[in-house]
């Protein structure tokens, strides 16, 4: 088993909510350099921050390969406090209108679902509760390959958690773990 832990493409450093996409950059990454790198590796799952930038980045991965996105809302981006106070968390609603642009796996049960955030201010422990039950539910899935996309501070601790090693992924890049 394989799991790529994956940054999202490049986008606007000024804007972190739900809401931002890829820069121009970042969409010309996501649909050349990003695709090109898991065009002929063999995935069998895709899990993504509920984020707009996050489904842009596998978004043509997901679409050629045929792979529905599983959103997990334990791969939402941790906001530093002093950005979070001014953003508005998304209702259902606005979520729902995000989510329907792209190929999402509507039968997957998340580890965290859109009632466990309901805010961009959250505590640090329960930001480590929900990416370490995350990581406890990618253990169980022996035998497939999976393509992790989220945020820096999530892929930080997914990585942190999976190989007790410190990484700092940059917008974009990839780390590829083995559990076997």
């Amino acid at each position: 088993m394989v799991v790529y832990i994956l940054r999202h493409e490049q986008r606007n450093l000024e804007k972190v909510d739900f809401f931002t996409p890829l820069n121009h950059i970042g969409r010309h990454n996501a649909s050349t350099r990003v695709f090109e790198k898991f065009n002929d590796i063999e995935i069998e799952a895709i899990y993504s921050s509920p984020y707009k930038r996050t489904l842009q980045t596998v978004d043509k991965i997901s679409r050629v390969k045929d792979i529905s996105i599983k959103l997990d809302w334990a791969l939402s981006e941790k906001i530093n406090h002093e950005k979070a106070t001014e953003l508005t968390w998304p209702d259902y609603e606005e979520q729902f209108k995000v989510h329907e642009l792209f190929n999402i796996d509507t039968n997957y049960s998340p580890t965290a679902d859109k009632d466990y955030i309901s805010s961009y201010t959250e505590s640090l422990d329960n930001f480590i509760t929900r990416v370490d039950t995350f990581c406890h539910f990618l253990k169980t899935q022996k035998d497939k390959n999976i393509l992790v996309v989220s945020h820096q501070s999530i892929t930080d601790r997914i990585i942190k958690n999976l190989t007790n090693e410190d990484y700092q992924l940059e917008m974009g890049e990839c780390y590829e773990i083995d559990l076997e």
